[in-house]
């Protein structure tokens, strides 16, 4: 904590001079205590709730190698089922998978879904969206709010609820799921299975085809295909 004089201190978030009796302490995840002014308070123990910090975690490009915060990377999953971690302009980049086996990465998979019109669960039945009472065929997103509860959004509406700041979490969708791990949606539970562990051998850390953030991929696609939904 930097000290003005004796009755004032630096804010670490800000870096503004405020009163002592005004300042915070915040614990980090990491152990680090931090002083917050009465603003940055609120952010400090969001970013603290969310095991991140003041600075938000960065992390390399697969393509590029550039560092980039972690929440501007995006998963690509290639067409050997290699999971990539890029900034947006290497996504782009990223050659397309043929057929169902992949797709250019999560963020551009869902909005090209949306704009095809592509048949939820690959059987071209409509969902009825209840945050907004449009028919969809596209899957719908399983969202958990900042006051915990569980809703399901179209597209539309689920980026429209993070503009508002009230999405906590958004689960990965089941047809995403069978991306990853490269299965039809009438896989058996075994087939999801064998798929499972040949792809979290693939994606292993100590592989040079893996990486932390694919092999936590795949784990997320098998247990969201063999929860109850």
């Amino acid at each position: 904590m930097a000290v003005a004089d004796d009755r004032q201190a630096g804010c670490e978030g800000c870096g503004r001079t405020v009163p002592l009796e005004d300042l915070t302490t915040v614990t980090m995840p990491d152990g680090e205590r931090v002083a917050c002014c009465p603003r940055c308070e609120p952010h400090a123990r969001e970013a603290a709730r969310k095991c991140s910090s003041l600075d938000q975690r960065r992390a390399a490009c697969d393509g590029c190698t550039g560092t980039y915060l972690e929440t501007e990377l995006e998963d690509v999953v290639l067409e050997d089922g290699t999971v990539l971690v890029c900034c947006p302009s290497c996504a782009r980049e990223a050659p397309e998978p043929e057929g169902d086996a992949g797709a250019a990465s999560a963020e551009d998979g869902e909005r090209a879904a949306a704009d095809r019109g592509d048949e939820a669960e690959g059987s071209g039945e409509e969902t009825l969206c209840l945050q907004c009472n449009e028919w969809v065929t596209a899957e719908l997103f399983r969202v958990t709010t900042i006051d915990d509860r569980t809703e399901k959004f179209c597209l539309t509406c689920k980026e429209r609820a993070e503009a508002d700041g009230i999405v906590k979490d958004v689960d990965m969708r089941k047809t995403k799921a069978r991306e990853v791990l490269g299965v039809e949606a009438d896989a058996t539970d075994d087939e999801i299975k064998t798929a499972f562990h040949r792809q979290v051998k693939r994606a292993h850390p100590d592989r040079e085809s893996g990486s932390k953030s694919a092999f936590k991929l795949v784990r997320e696609a098998y247990e969201r295909l063999t929860e109850d939904d």
